[in-house]
């Protein structure tokens, strides 16, 4: 698993996430921010949209693009989900596609976010649904 995306700044994060193969390698391509910069959300407080997301790397002009990925996948056929913070139970939520969450996806996602394990919870999200199988 490569780790580019790793949070080098140690403090939680909430945001997107897939994982995609990227030469030949699966990584996790992230949007991500801290919870004080995040959108509220009811009870909850939340980042970015997958769909608006892709659709903002697959027209980027800059280079070179965070991921190549988009340009020739649609955003749904990867495994995605997202971390949310509940501010209810003072606890960050991940949210995905089965295929994430085995054992080394949950601990992968744990570090490239920076999630706190005693304040994290896992849950399978039926929109979270892709048709590529990838390992971790």
């Amino acid at each position: 698993m490569s780790d580019t995306n790793i949070n080098i700044s140690c403090s939680p994060k909430i945001g997107i996430f897939w994982l995609i193969i990227e030469n030949g390698e699966s990584r996790f391509l992230t949007d991500m921010i801290s919870v004080e910069d995040g959108e509220e959300y009811g009870d909850s407080v939340t980042w970015s949209g997958h769909y608006d997301f892709w659709e903002k790397i697959r027209t980027q002009k800059k280079t070179p693009l965070v991921s190549r990925v988009p340009l020739w996948s649609e955003y749904e056929e990867w495994p995605r989900g997202r971390v949310i913070f509940n501010k209810n139970h003072n606890q960050f939520v991940v949210y995905a596609d089965r295929k994430i969450l085995t054992d080394m996806g949950k601990k992968e996602i744990s570090l490239v976010f920076s999630l706190p394990s005693e304040q994290t919870v896992f849950r399978r999200d039926g929109h979270y649904v892709s048709i590529r199988q990838i390992t971790i």
